[in-house]
């Protein structure tokens, strides 16, 4: 995938299960065929032909066109209507596969909580030592200066002289 592929490979055992227990169908032979083909298609003009890239795939559209099969792919409409904060974090911040635990099949009460800490998650790693504040460096302001008074003095001399 173009994209993490463990979110990947979960959504599409969550959708197995429930094709394997009965919850829910596959579509007509037929119709499957033809979603097939397309896909191939798709494949062929979006991608370089290699053996590498046979099945290659895009994260959100699978991950959304997936979800949409067994009913939890999120509602940004419903969010904005009744959590607009939650909302703005689902529809502009990065795409986790919390997302798809909002509600439907499978939904977790965390999931809420773990959208909304995502940035705070990711940048806690980077965060291992105090950096000391930075000192004011003179010497670097009047260079900045200088540079800037000679390039202006250049540019009145190349060009308007």
């Amino acid at each position: 995938p173009l994209g993490a592929i463990n979110p990947i490979s979960e959504m599409q055992c969550r959708w197995a299960t429930r094709v394997f227990k009965g919850l829910n169908k596959l579509p007509p032979n037929e119709m499957m065929l033809k979603d097939i083909q397309e896909k191939k298609e798709y494949m062929a003009k979006r991608y370089t032909s290699s053996t590498r890239h046979t099945i290659q795939v895009e994260y959100v559209p699978f991950m959304d066109e997936l979800a949409e099969t067994f009913g939890c792919k999120p509602d940004i409409v419903q969010l904005w209507l009744s959590d607009p904060k939650l909302a703005y974090h689902v529809t502009f911040g990065p795409v986790t596969p919390y997302h798809y635990r909002l509600h439907g099949p499978g939904a977790w009460s965390g999931a809420r909580n773990a959208i909304m800490t995502t940035w705070d998650r990711a940048a806690a790693p980077n965060k291992t030592r105090a950096v000391p504040p930075r000192r004011d460096n003179n010497l670097m302001k009047w260079a900045i200066k200088f540079i800037i008074i000679a390039l202006l003095i250049k540019w009145f001399i190349d060009y308007l002289v």
